[in-house]
């Protein structure tokens, strides 16, 4: 994505050098990572900050968003959601075969072409890399630890109602009642898939962070 806002604090730079200090201890060629949580906690933060601290210890990496891979734009996506009703939301809006794709061509060291969402005028682009030395592969959404390749699974445990009573949205960010709905339907569909992780990281209130 791109056109968007990323708040990193001290919380998501505390979970990436736990995550980086993982990392080394097990690294292997092309190792791939997993960051799933509920909106708004983090997923996209703790990926940046994560990989900030890997380049310091000379690991390259590169994120891939999983928000880029609906298959329709935001605006259009929710149109379609109101038009079939709330029990639309779910995996299938998702295309798993580009991310499969992309995906392979990361552990084949290809050249490979990915969905880049434009937040500011709700359009796809595409964007073409080069994954020969990228050392390691960060895919953050919410329904990334369902990917079964990943060598490590993140869940953010927090949920987005304690994330925003800890951090209140602003005025114009607040979500309508329609919108109400929609983080409910992701809450019960990210808890769905919370045990196919295996490493788990929580923002209390203090900003620590615990794993297990």
């Amino acid at each position: 994505m791109y056109e968007f806002e990323l708040r990193i604090g001290k919380k998501h730079r505390k979970a990436a050098k736990l995550l980086a200090d993982k990392i080394t201890e097990e690294i292997k060629p092309k190792y791939l990572i997993a960051i799933s949580g509920e909106n708004r906690t983090g997923k996209s933060a703790v990926a940046h900050s994560l990989g900030v601290r890997l380049k310091k210890k000379g690991i390259i990496a590169k994120i891939i968003h999983m928000a880029n891979y609906y298959y329709l734009p935001p605006a259009e996506r929710e149109e379609q959601r109101k038009r079939l009703g709330i029990e639309s939301i779910g995996f299938d809006e998702i295309n798993w075969k580009q991310i499969r794709q992309n995906i392979n061509d990361f552990k084949n060291n290809k050249t490979s072409t990915l969905p880049l969402r434009d937040a500011l005028n709700n359009h796809i682009d595409k964007l073409t890399t080069d994954f020969n030395g990228i050392d390691v592969l960060i895919i953050d959404g919410l329904y990334a630890i369902k990917i079964e390749e990943c060598d490590l699974k993140v869940f953010i445990e927090n949920t987005f109602k304690e994330i925003i009573s800890d951090e209140p949205l602003p005025e114009d960010e607040s979500p309508d009642a329609w919108k109400k709905q929609v983080y409910k339907r992701e809450h019960a569909l990210v808890k769905s898939i919370k045990n196919q992780a295996n490493y788990f990281v929580d923002f209390n209130p203090g900003g620590e962070e615990f794993r297990y």
